[in-house]
């Protein structure tokens, strides 16, 4: 498992904090006053002043701070992770280690579900990022804009699991799926397997393992079966396989 940080941009993160009201103001031209006016209460201020700071709040990413108001300095003693999902065991073990290693420092483990989705991940980080953690692990490294812009500005600790770039936020702890799956092919075609059966899923690190193995093994007489997902009634998967003789069958989820 490798892993790489952003130190410098760490440090000023965990130093400088994040994007706060009063920068939302002078960007807007206006005073803190009227910039939470037209956060909490926008009905109160001129159309024009509202799309200033709103246009001020889109371009920072700022999220205005839910604790605010006497607890804005105190730490949550909260760290939240987004994982894709909590139905199946894949993410459990990171879910479990990461309860059990916080809670050795006296952190609180605060879960999400952001399903496989751009729209869904955001909704849920602003919700998060308005609770102000003192930290978020996410799953993957395929953010939205909007997303990343607004996890820089609240200037929390960020760490991205189960992946790997070159351009973390903050912290990254991953692997390279495209290699993963390429060791993959390359042990089945050791062991003499020529016609293999991938069962992928459709998100976007899924798609990078899918089309890793035929990279893997271009340059032999492997005869490459693609890709498919088979009926879900019991026991297709394997039928599936059967019925078409693969050599051997890699599920992808």
């Amino acid at each position: 498992m490798d892993g790489s940080s952003s130190t410098g941009s760490r440090r000023a993160r965990r130093g400088g904090g994040g994007i706060t009201l009063g920068d939302v103001a002078r960007l807007a031209g206006v005073s803190p006053i009227t910039a939470s006016r037209a956060l909490n209460t926008p009905g109160q201020v001129a159309p024009e002043t509202l799309a200033r700071v709103r246009e001020a709040v889109a371009r920072t990413g700022y999220v205005p701070n839910r604790l605010a108001g006497g607890l804005a300095s105190a730490r949550s003693r909260l760290v939240a992770a987004v994982v894709p999902t909590i139905a199946g065991p894949v993410f459990m073990e990171m879910v479990q280690s990461l309860t059990a290693a916080l809670a050795e420092s006296g952190y609180q483990l605060m879960l999400g579900q952001s399903g496989y989705t751009e729209s869904r991940e955001d909704a849920l980080l602003e919700a998060i990022i308005g609770r102000r953690p003192d930290g978020v692990v996410l799953t993957g490294i395929m953010h939205s804009a909007e997303g990343r812009r607004r996890l820089l500005a609240s200037g929390i600790p960020v760490v991205e699991t189960w992946d790997l770039t070159p351009t973390p936020i903050d912290m990254l702890v991953g692997f390279s799926h495209v290699d993963a799956a390429a060791e993959v092919a390359r042990h089945l075609h050791a062991k003499g397997r020529r016609r293999l059966a991938l069962i992928s899923a459709d998100d976007e690190r899924a798609q990078r393992r899918k089309s890793a193995p035929s990279a893997a093994t271009a340059a032999s007489p492997t005869r490459r079966c693609g890709s498919a997902w088979p009926p879900t009634r019991p026991g297709s998967r394997s039928n599936w396989c059967r019925r078409r003789r693969r050599s051997a069958a890699v599920a992808s989820g």
